[in-house]
């Protein structure tokens, strides 16, 4: 098993709690999808997370599921976005410079391509 990392962090949920979603998860996916390589999880760089981080005025993040080829469930993508304290999408900040001034992240990539194949999450 792989280092655990503790301290009480809020929000935090057992483990088995985490292995019965997943399971309901794929439980379910695999009723749709009975190919093995379907979508069970998204691996986040930290540096993302920091980026995140640094919208110091938005209190939260929204994930959104999408799919980067329509119709074709092995192409699931999040997307993320930061979220402004009235609860709305902050999609843009003016002078965020080239070559865009989006706040809409894809920067995750998705399991089974990075995988942790021995996680009882899996």
């Amino acid at each position: 098993m792989s280092d655990q990392v503790t301290g009480g962090y809020p929000d935090t949920i057992p483990l088995s709690t985490g292995v019965d979603y997943t399971t309901n998860w794929r439980n379910y996916i695999s009723g749709l999808d009975p190919n093995p390589g379907y979508i069970r999880a998204f691996n986040i760089p930290m540096a993302d997370i920091q980026s995140l981080a640094s919208f110091t005025k938005c209190p939260s993040v929204r994930a959104y599921l999408g799919l980067a080829v329509a119709g074709d469930i092995s192409t699931l993508k999040l997307v993320l976005v930061p979220v402004d304290a009235s609860g709305n999408d902050v999609t843009s900040m003016p002078g965020l410079g080239a070559p865009t001034d989006s706040t809409v992240f894809d920067f995750t990539t998705s399991c089974p391509q990075a995988c942790d194949v021995n996680s009882p999450l899996f």
